[in-house]
């Protein structure tokens, strides 16, 4: 529904007239703030102007009379909007005070100095009494000054005062801002039924949002209404299936003949994670039915590379690999502690202890060879737990005396050099299976200098064969079976493209030695 001029303006104007009107109560508010200070402090210095003429006063503060407090008192009686008389000599000392029992004692607050030394003024401080504004004038007899007056008020008494004001303000222009308000309301809402609760402007930045959102996606995304007409198409899209911009509002069995929505439009179907092929490429389609007022209305298809899927998976076991490693270890020291379990009920302790120095010295042993050469706690946990895997495959996992790695590696990434390692120590155990061989070992060098990582893994378990080594670092190439195979060393592939590496792979009827390097400088 398009929106009229008229009622823009409408909006409009109820929306100035509510800045108008609160920036008019914001302005009304200070000027009668003003207005009360300022007729506070009036107030109080004509009153302390009086006192400090008052000849009675001034007699009987010149005699140090302390019946000046009861003199005092009546003045209380003809005057309003004041809290305090307070007299004092030339020494701060009370000759008058609210509270009689304060009569004779000095002063509180300090403000009174100057006027002690002749000056006539306003001060805001803390008394007895609590916090106030207050004006202190000289009294003098004649031409010599005997004492001071000081007449204030509360600081509650006048923010009582403000509140009022306030209240009565807020009041009357509330009044006049609800009924702005409500027209603006009153003339939306006939605009909103038809735009499901949205402003105009809502349902564009909704727009550009969704727009925004489904172009960034790495998924294809392309959808139809009822009458298979294509509504919209990503970036993704574009790419993958070669749409652009033109196809929108086409057929899209004329320009996208690879997926059928008919069936997903009749039937309300909807299907996750389909497998298809479109163009010799495996994908995953996730397909499902729009509806607008429970109606079908039309239909989206978001479609998945699934090799990328797979890709994801393999960096995942990145850290799987670790987590796995620690679980090893768990697992192998549970089974230590039975035997020692075992050997203590059978009052064997000699061989107990036996045992547990043994290990001990063992862990403690193998524990700082690798720590003394890999910093790097995730790299060395890996380590730890890939030599417990390795006597699944009953290998040998060895660790080259010369390696060297430190704690960070900046700006290569700890998390490649895991996925990095661990795949091609993967690699290398799984190189002996099924090969009955007594002497199985897997050396690992591992060396970090100024420019670059290198990363070394040598297998005796014979060489391979050409044309799988020519492209092994190939997406979906692997010696072994299975179709989630031949990620693992692709995406080393594509961490030595990250950071401008080398990758070399040296195979002979033996042995195989696969080497990466990583740089430090990239560009």
């Amino acid at each position: 529904m398009k929106i009229k001029e008229t009622d823009k303006c409408i909006i409009g104007i109820a929306f100035v007239i509510t800045i108008v009107f609160t920036a008019l109560a914001l302005i009304v508010l200070k000027i009668t703030y003003n207005h009360i200070d300022n007729d506070v402090e009036t107030n109080l210095m004509n009153i302390a102007r009086i006192v400090a003429t008052d000849n009675e006063v001034i007699t009987m503060l010149s005699d140090e009379n302390m019946a000046l407090n009861d003199y005092i008192d009546t003045y209380y009686d003809d005057i309003e909007d004041i809290s305090f008389i307070v007299v004092m000599d030339q020494s701060s000392i009370r000759y008058s005070h609210p509270d009689p029992e304060k009569v004779g004692l000095s002063f509180v607050g300090g403000d009174e100095v100057n006027a002690i030394n002749g000056e006539t003024y306003t001060s805001s401080s803390t008394g007895t009494l609590g916090n106030s504004v207050r004006v202190f004038v000289p009294i003098k007899d004649g031409s010599i000054q005997v004492g001071v007056v000081s007449v204030g008020y509360l600081s509650t008494a006048i923010k009582a005062m403000k509140i009022d004001q306030t209240l009565l303000t807020i009041f009357s222009f509330g009044v006049s801002l609800i009924l702005a308000n409500l027209s603006m309301l009153f003339l939306s809402k006939r605009f909103r039924r038809n735009l499901f609760g949205f402003q105009p402007t809502e349902i564009a930045l909704l727009y550009s949002e969704n727009k925004t959102i489904i172009d960034q996606l790495e998924e294809a995304v392309i959808s139809v209404d009822k009458d298979l007409n294509i509504t919209t198409i990503n970036n993704k899209s574009k790419k993958m299936f070669g749409l652009s911009k033109k196809d929108i509002s086409k057929k899209v069995y004329d320009v996208f003949k690879n997926f059928d929505y008919t069936d997903i439009i009749n039937a309300e179907l909807h299907i996750k994670n389909e497998h298809i092929t479109i163009n010799d490429e495996k994908l995953l389609v996730t397909s499902f039915p729009l509806y607008l007022n429970n109606k079908v209305v039309g239909a989206t298809a978001i479609f998945r590379n699934r090799i990328e899927i797979d890709a994801l998976l393999d960096q995942i076991s990145g850290y799987q690999q670790i987590a796995k490693a620690l679980r090893k270890q768990k697992h192998e020291f549970q089974n230590k502690l039975h035997v020692v379990l075992g050997l203590i009920k059978m009052k064997d302790y000699e061989k107990a202890e036996n045992y547990i120095t043994q290990n001990v010295y063992t862990t403690n042993l193998a524990s700082d060879y690798y720590s003394s050469r890999i910093s790097d706690d995730r790299i060395l946990a890996l380590f730890i737990g890939k030599e417990i895997q390795s006597k699944e495959h009953n290998v040998k996992l060895m660790l080259t005396a010369d390696s060297y790695l430190t704690k960070q590696h900046n700006p290569i990434n700890d998390d490649d050099i895991v996925i990095v390692l661990g795949n091609l120590i993967d690699n290398a155990f799984e190189a002996y299976d099924n090969k009955d061989m007594e002497d199985k070992k897997v050396v690992v060098d591992i060396f970090e200098d100024d420019d670059k990582v290198k990363i070394t893994v040598i297998d005796q378990a014979g060489g391979i064969d050409e044309k799988i080594r020519e492209k092994m670092f190939k997406r979906g190439v692997s010696s072994k079976k299975g179709e989630s195979r031949g990620t693992g060393l692709s995406l080393v592939n594509e961490i030595v493209h990250v950071y401008n590496g080398e990758k070399n792979v040296e195979s002979t009827v033996e042995a195989t030695k696969i080497e990466i390097k990583l740089m430090k400088v990239i560009g």
